[in-house]
């Protein structure tokens, strides 16, 4: 690692000295190798890092292109289906569905109701078939009665 900085450093002020510039300052060997020192041994944890960067970076575009996908999916969605009259009509047919529901609801009201009420009249026709019932046995019973019998029937029942 050591001599590729040295090769780069040599490089640097030669291109200086070729410009013009010599009033950059020559680094002393002790120094230089401290540099070099101090990069080497970031250089594993900064090589870590880039190989991270990387990741990240292939993750994000990854990431782009689903959300572009997705993007274009609600762009069909929306040009296909026209979703704002969509959602009109499922109001419209919200609105329907609750009136239907209150009407079901009445409906069964009325209908428990009418139920009732039918059972009440066959009870009172049913006491009422009865009471003719009855009012024709006693009819019969007191017809029976004044039906005028012979006189030899009647002392015979009368022992």
């Amino acid at each position: 690692m050591e001599p590729e900085l040295l090769v780069r450093r040599e490089s640097l002020d030669r291109s200086d000295s070729l410009e013009g510039k010599n009033d950059t300052k020559q680094m002393s060997v002790p120094s230089l190798h401290l540099l070099t020192s101090l990069i080497y041994s970031h250089q594993c944890s900064l090589h870590h890092i880039a190989t991270k960067l990387k990741e990240l970076l292939q993750n994000q575009e990854v990431l782009v292109e689903g959300m572009e996908s997705e993007n274009e999916r609600f762009k069909i969605a929306g040009s296909t289906f026209n979703l704002s009259t969509m959602f009109q009509e499922m109001s419209i047919y919200n609105q329907k569905l609750i009136q239907l529901k209150s009407e079901m609801t009445s409906i069964t009201e009325r209908t428990s109701c009418l139920k009732k009420r039918a059972m009440r009249l066959q009870q009172q026709q049913q006491l009422k078939a009865l009471n003719q019932e009855q009012e024709r046995a006693r009819q019969a019973e007191r017809e029976k009665h004044l039906i005028a019998r012979p006189v030899w029937a009647t002392q015979q029942d009368d022992p």
